[in-house]
Formats: structure tokens, sequence, C-alpha cells
């Protein structure tokens, strides 16, 4: 389903279904999170995951997929585009950006149903991925969370990478929560400081609170 905000998000429309961006085979489908892009090109792209499996719990038969929009998110112009798939890793929850100054180069970071991320490559704003491939340098809890983990067993040690080569290799920064997390959703705000949204902490296997930080300031990164 859809809805929109245009004053910030203090109200939103009524929401509206979304057609023609599923299939019958499909058993489960969820999209981000934590959300997706406007191009360059101002298609917008959202990542999404699906399984033809009923018994999603497990996560072994995910595929990573998009779908986009290119008329300012008109209800009935949404359409599929590429599905990213990779034999025994089975890609799902995933973040994108657009890799500039390239129109329509995407990268996405996907979780996977294994302890290592999957990245995918589109040269055309999504309607294919080119190239698949496993991102050995970073690590996730088994059946994880969004934000990446330094350890590969439970949702703890919320740590920042960076890549400077496209998402080829990526560096670890700092932890930004040593303690227990979840999932986490990074923007850039207008003064082009860095902020970082995340689950932290846990009652009894799940998160405890939401966390607002920045965590970069222009010069200097603040980790808690």
């Amino acid at each position: 389903m859809q809805t929109y905000s245009d004053d910030d998000g203090l109200t939103f429309s009524q929401p509206q279904i979304i057609l023609n961006v599923t299939k019958p085979n499909w058993k489960w489908v969820a999209l981000g999170p934590p959300g997706g892009l406007l191009l360059q090109s101002n298609r917008i792209l959202i990542p999404g995951d699906y399984s033809t499996n009923s018994n999603v719990i497990s996560g072994s038969s995910s595929t990573g997929f998009v779908m986009l929009n290119d008329f300012n998110g008109q209800i009935d112009k949404w359409y599929l585009g590429g599905e990213i798939n990779l034999h025994n890793y089975y890609p799902n929850e995933g973040q994108a950006v657009e890799l500039l100054p390239n129109t329509n180069s995407i990268f996405i970071n996907s979780r996977s149903y294994t302890t290592k991320r999957i990245g995918a490559y589109s040269n055309n704003g999504g309607i294919t991925f080119n190239k698949v491939k496993v991102l050995n340098t970073l690590v996730q809890p088994l059946h994880g969370c969004e934000g990446l983990a330094e350890i590969s067993i439970t949702r703890t040690n919320l740590s920042l990478y960076i890549s400077h080569d496209n998402g080829e290799h990526w560096t670890y920064i700092k932890t930004i929560c040593p303690g227990s997390s979840g999932y986490s959703s990074m923007t850039i705000l207008n003064d082009q400081s860095i902020g970082l949204l995340y689950e932290k902490g846990s009652i009894m296997g799940g998160p405890a609170s939401l966390t607002f930080t920045i965590i970069y300031n222009q010069t200097t990164w603040n980790i808690c």
C-alpha cells in the first residue's frame, strides 16, 4: 500500500493499494528496510524481497527485487524491476544507494541466509542487476538485522563500515552500539551531518527502544 505526506510527516494521505508489483506464486513480500531512493533520473526505486515458500521464518527461499516508478510515485505506474539472487545465499532485506556521478548506477547491500551480506549492482536504474557478489569483509548475525555487526551470532555491536570503491570493499570505522541492537536507518540531514535511527537494547529478545544519534557532524564521527 502507498501513502504520502506533504507536511513533513504531520499528516498522511489515505493509503492506496499498489498493483502489478507481485506475482501469483509469491507467498511473502516485504519492502526495505529501511527505505528507497529518488534517483537523479527522477525514478523512484524501492528494494524488497519475496519468497515462494510459505515458511518465511526459514528465510531459505528468499529473493531480492526492486519496484520502480518513473512518474513521481503515481499509484498506477509502479512496476517490477530486476531480481537479486545468489545460489544458497538467498538475498532478502536490502538498502540501496545510487553510485554518483553515474546516472542510474545502483548498489544494493542485502542481508542473506548466511553470516555474509550480498552486494548487487545495476547500471540501468534497477531494471536488471548485472553483478551479484558476496561482500566478504562484512558480517551479519545469522538471521540478523539491517545494522552491520562485528560478530555473527547475536544482534550486538552495531558498527559502521565505509567503502571507497562503490561497495566492492569495506573498512570498519567504529562501533556505534556495543550492546544489543537491531534494525537501523541512516540518512544525510539538511546541514550535511549524518543521522542514525536504530533499535537499541533488548527486552525478552526484542528491542528496548528506538534511538536517534548524529554519527557524523561534517568533521568528526560521533560514536556513542
